[in-house]
């Protein structure tokens, strides 16, 4: 299976920040849009991400400092790992642990068309190992009436 799978199923969305606002301003936009990650921009050049991690990472790093007076190209993770609409999900799985995150933008004709997370990739994984299993189990049943006869 392919992230292409997961896209048809999801929709494509992309909720992008501009890097020159303040983290407090970033974390009203998660919560306001109940998004988990933001693609942060310079125009509409994708320059990070920021997500609930960098939120508490933040919190350590820049304490006493109140969340309005840090910026967000302070706080957001500047480098972007990317998958491709034609990547196999397992690969990706696999890659989002080696890297430790737990957000994955999409990159489609040199552009971010969706952001993806781990839930995303496992909750469609376990879907499609469920039914698998399901059509296993038809066919060890279908081998074992077949012996009976």
């Amino acid at each position: 299976m392919r992230i292409q799978d997961i896209l048809d199923q999801l929709g494509r969305e992309v909720l992008r920040i501009d890097s020159g606002l303040s983290l407090e301003e970033a974390v009203n936009v998660m919560i306001d849009k109940d998004s988990s990650a933001l693609i942060v921009t310079e125009g509409e050049r994708p320059v990070g991400i920021f997500t609930e991690r960098d939120v508490l990472c933040s919190y350590a790093k820049f304490k006493p400092k109140a969340f309005s007076e840090i910026g967000l190209k302070n706080a957001m993770t500047n480098k972007l790992i990317v998958a491709r609409p034609e990547d196999e999900i397992d690969d990706t799985i696999s890659l989002m642990i080696q890297t430790s995150i737990r957000h994955l933008p999409v990159v489609e004709d040199g552009k971010i068309t969706s952001v993806l997370n781990m839930c995303n990739l496992v909750h469609f994984q376990v879907g499609n190992l469920s039914t698998e299993l399901h059509y296993l189990e038809e066919y060890l049943n279908d081998l074992h009436d077949a012996g009976r006869d």
